[in-house]
């Protein structure tokens, strides 16, 4: 089972991020997968794409998102302690339950979308002047915390992460599955409704 939840939501952000990463034009997407079978699957984060408009979007890579933080309001006007701290010690535990979910059919729980994998419709295939350097870095190390990167999904295992895209009004969440017992892999496309404002 593979869910996303779109932090497009100032508030959203806020709550996991401790601030709008809007702000420096990222659109923070919560990745959540669960393994109730039997074989191991792999999901790497570069094959994962954001689609609007027909075009594939790629998602940031750690230091891309930390300059792109860096070089917005967020980076030049909120305390390094205080959006560090914020990030290191936020949890998005609600999102897991929300995801999983809305993924198998209970509307109820969140607003996040998710499928079921067989079932895709892809089928098989700083803040202080001289401290920017110092802050670029420790933002990354907080983001890396939290990102998604290549996993082994074992029979059994449930894992979350966010994957960071460009802000766009984005229609779906294009992901690249790999069964590894049975070496073969399978696109999964999530649909998602992005709040768009620019």
């Amino acid at each position: 089972m593979i869910a996303v939840d779109v932090l497009d939501t100032p508030e959203k952000s806020s709550r996991v991020f401790g601030t709008d990463l809007a702000a420096a034009d990222i659109l923070p997407v919560h990745l959540i997968v669960s393994n109730k079978g039997s074989q191991e699957f792999e999901i790497d984060a570069g094959q994962i794409f954001a689609v609007a408009g027909g075009e594939y979007y790629p998602a940031f890579n750690l230091t891309q998102a930390a300059e792109r933080v860096r070089e917005s309001s967020i980076g030049t006007t909120v305390a390094t302690q205080a959006a560090v701290g914020a990030i290191a010690a936020a949890a998005a535990g609600a999102a897991v339950g929300a995801g999983i979910g809305h993924a198998a059919g209970d509307s109820g729980r969140g607003a996040a979308a998710g499928a079921a994998i067989g079932a895709g419709t892809g089928g098989i295939a700083g803040a202080a002047a001289g401290a920017s350097d110092s802050y670029t870095n420790r933002f990354r190390y907080e983001l890396a915390v939290q990102d998604f990167g290549a996993r082994n999904i074992y029979p059994g295992d449930l894992h979350r992460g966010f994957i960071y895209f460009q802000q766009q009004p984005y229609s779906t969440i294009r992901v690249k599955v790999t069964n590894v017992s049975e070496r073969k892999s399978e696109i999964v496309e999530i649909p998602v409704e992005v709040s768009w404002q620019r």
